[in-house]
This record gives C-alpha cells, sequence and structure tokens, in this order.
C-alpha cells in the first residue's frame, strides 16, 4: 500500500465517491427543458471550483490526519464521484458539442483557479 494510504482512507473514498455519485446521478435525472445538453458542463464545472476550494483550505494548514481523512473523503470520494470526466469525454466526440467542451475545460480551469485561492485566503 503507498505510503500514507491506509484501508480507511480506502473506506472514506468509497462512501464519498458513492455519495458524490448519487449526487450526479440525481442531477442527471432533473427533467427541466434545456438541462440535459448543460447538466454534465455544470457538473463538472462546479465540481472543479468545490476540488479547488477544498484543496485550498486543506493546504493552508500543515497536513493532519484529519485534513488527509476529509482530502480522501471529499476530494478524491465525494469530488471523484460527482465530477464525470468519462462522460464528459464521450459527449465530447459528438462535432455539435466541440464548443461547449473547450468553453467547459477553460470555466473549469478557471474556476479550480478561483475555488483554490479563495479557499487558501478564507482559511489564513
Amino acid at each position: 500500500m503507498a505510503a500514507g494510504f491506509s484501508w480507511r482512507h480506502l473506506g472514506l473514498i468509497v462512501l464519498g465517491g458513492a455519495l458524490g455519485t448519487a449526487a450526479r446521478a440525481g442531477l442527471l435525472l432533473i427533467d427541466v427543458p434545456g438541462w440535459h445538453p448543460i447538466a454534465v458542463p455544470v457538473i463538472n464545472v462546479t465540481g472543479a471550483f468545490a476540488l479547488g476550494l477544498l484543496t485550498g483550505v486543506l493546504t493552508r494548514r500543515a497536513e493532519t490526519a484529519r485534513s488527509r481523512d476529509l482530502r480522501q473523503l471529499l476530494g478524491t470520494g465525494v469530488l471523484g464521484g460527482y465530477t464525470t470526466y468519462s462522460t464528459f469525454a464521450v459527449q465530447a466526440v459528438d462535432g455539435a458539442a466541440v464548443a461547449l467542451t473547450l468553453a467547459t475545460a477553460a470555466v473549469g480551469l478557471a474556476v479550480a483557479w478561483a475555488g483554490l485561492a479563495l479557499g487558501r485566503r478564507r482559511s489564513a
């Protein structure tokens, strides 16, 4: 097992992944006109911001057992399950979705950076 990684962390990732995946699936079930074409980009962009924010908060201070647990549960688990690169990639293959794919990637990077900056500033 990798240094600093334990069976406990695996359990936290599995639990968080189930919660994040359920949240994503719930959002994909919303039946509102116009939602489905933008659902995955919205999920990925909000997930990128949340992961940036979490990383900013957790890296502002020295790592502890609690911050490692939170990173595994919330970052790798919940947000890893919530965001979906595979669906994003499949949608990108559709020629009509190329502009949306590029915009999602650009906005995702921007909001991840903004979340990181906000997280670092808020936990100072």
